[in-house]
């Protein structure tokens, strides 16, 4: 990744707020500590003079504003749920849309304000992502009249929906491998990549697998079909989309990918302005954000996911959390360069990742404190079910998408049978049932750093200064702080990475919120504060 230190634009941003940030540091030691809610009138807010600074700065570079002036910057908290495994509703040991219906109630409460369900069209197999029909709901997850109502739920508890939409490829099921075979890539010889013959001597080109023919998307007919498609979902109030496996449109050509992409964009927005789409571009290469250029609201940012993204190497290797910091900071001034009104969507596990548990080394402490992390982070975040839970899976993908574990007994209503095939998991902490009832489980801390990003926008909508506040006690560089700002109100959120108490200067304000792996609260010790192990926590 691209750090701040090789743009000259962007090192006289750090160097403009850094000494923004310092002067506030000094300056901020006399606020009162009487209460935890954010001023109205933030005229003397600690970070009021690092905001307007950074509105000024920002107007040196083209195509990248300042927070505060993005449009309908989202800031989301989005719960994935693999409808196959999530919730039975009919006893057929198949999860459905009836049963994510009945556990609304369960997400909700958790703080989620979205839900993104994966494909849910008619398809050969359990995950669907081979459609056969896109226009109907897979009988195996109930009827359109079920979509409906889980559709009008959600809206009814302000939850938005995001569909998934697979592009990239059909079921050769689909009618239209056989009626309109221009559709796809079909040629005369096979190209990079897998491709598969034909009974007339052609092939065609089969990236994931043999029964997924990979579609044509340039072609005009195709985008006549597909226009019509999202006309369909969105006519019935899908707030927008997942897309799934937006390099492999044009495999190898990220031109052709971002122009494919900017007509997907635009042709979405042009029916519903308001749809958020966000797309799965997995790579960890700087290309990812070029694709910003299309107008996509968001990309998984994949950077920091998983056992070899940024958070697991920061907890689990000791990289310094300022590094992990700056990383986020670098990466949200490249989304901007690319795309003002994008944002990131930051997640940590999804379908096709291990669950974080397993290389986390099930150690409970560790687990919430990379979920903090992931969760303290810009843009539109996104949590896979079961992870708030501690799910294990991992090795085939049938185990990363095991049944919610909603209690020890598989018969218990709601309980699915799993995928076919899968390995019989073996998890670690208690199911849903039992976590719900105590304070201290990953639960509760999920669920209290999902609360939080709803508590205070500025941390899925503001811009992030990295502050240099000196090493903690350790040296280790466990600790770090970062100011966040959003529409005139600032925070200071201050971490430790470490499973050790760690001091940093006290950079003012008053500790509002935290998140603590122990449940040990963070204080003020003369000119510092003390910090409990795996602790974060939020200043105003």
């Amino acid at each position: 990744m691209k750090r701040h230190t090789s743009r000259p634009l962007s090192l006289l941003i750090c160097a403009l707020l850094i000494i923004v940030c310092l002067s506030a540091v000094c300056s901020c030691g006399s606020k009162e500590q009487s209460g935890v809610e954010q001023p109205t009138d933030d005229s003397d807010a600690p970070w009021q003079e690092l905001l307007e600074r950074r509105l000024a700065v920002a107007s040196l570079l083209p195509g990248l504003p300042a927070a505060s002036e993005r449009p309908d910057a989202s800031g989301r908290t989005w719960y994935q749920v693999f409808v196959y495994s999530f919730c039975d509703s009919d006893g057929d040991g198949i999860g459905d849309l009836a049963g994510v219906t009945e556990r609304l109630d369960y997400i909700s409460d958790l703080g989620f304000d979205g839900i993104w369900l994966s494909p849910i069209h008619p398809s050969q197999t359990y995950h669907k992502y081979d459609v056969d029909d896109y226009y109907s709901i897979d009988p195996e997850y109930g009827s359109m009249e079920d979509f409906d109502a889980l559709l009008e739920a959600c809206h009814a508890l302000g939850m938005r929906v995001l569909l998934d939409l697979v592009l990239n490829h059909t079921s050769i099921d689909h009618p239209w491998f056989e009626e309109h075979p221009e559709y796809y890539h079909i040629q005369d010889e096979a190209g990079h990549g897998q491709w598969k013959k034909l009974p007339d001597g052609r092939y065609y080109e089969c990236q994931f697998w043999e029964r997924m023919p990979d579609l044509n998307l340039a072609h005009p007919g195709l985008r006549a079909e597909l226009e019509s498609v999202f006309a369909f979902w969105l006519g019935k109030g899908v707030d927008g989309f997942r897309l799934d496996a937006v390099k492999e449109y044009e495999t190898g050509d990220n031109e052709a990918n971002i122009d494919i992409l900017t007509w997907v964009n635009d042709a979405i927005k042009a029916i519903k302005p308001d749809a958020y789409l966000v797309g799965e571009n997995w790579t960890t290469a700087n290309s990812l954000f070029t694709y910003y250029r299309s107008g996509v609201d968001s990309f998984f940012d994949f950077l920091t996911a998983g056992v070899d993204g940024s958070i697991a190497k920061t907890l689990l290797q000791g990289k310094p959390v300022a590094a992990y910091l700056e990383s986020l900071a670098a990466a949200q001034d490249d989304i901007l360069r690319y795309n003002p009104r994008g944002t990131a969507a930051p997640f940590f596990t999804n379908h096709d990742n291990p669950r974080a548990a397993g290389f986390l080394r099930r150690d409970e402490d560790m687990i919430k404190a990379a979920w903090g992390m992931a969760l303290m982070q810009p843009g539109d975040a996104f949590v896979y079910y079961g992870e708030e839970l501690g799910m294990s899976g991992s090795g085939k993908d049938e185990n990363k998408r095991a049944p919610m574990f909603w209690a020890s007994d598989a018969q218990a209503p709601g309980m699915t049978k799993g995928p076919p095939g899968m390995d019989t998991p073996s998890h670690s902490f208690e199911p849903a049932v039992g976590q719900m009832a105590d304070s201290s489980s990953i639960y509760s801390y999920v669920r209290k750093a999902v609360q939080l990003r709803a508590k205070y926008p500025a941390i899925g909508r503001g811009d992030i200064c990295v502050l240099d506040l000196g090493p903690a006690d350790d040296g280790q560089g466990n600790a770090g702080a970062v100011a966040r700002s959003w529409g005139g109100v600032s925070i200071t959120i201050i971490y430790n990475v470490s499973p050790d108490a760690t001091l940093i200067p006290d950079p003012g304000g008053v500790i509002a919120d935290f998140l603590s792996a122990s449940g040990e609260e963070p204080e003020r010790k003369g000119s510092a504060i003390a910090l409990p192990g795996y602790c974060i926590a939020i200043l105003i």
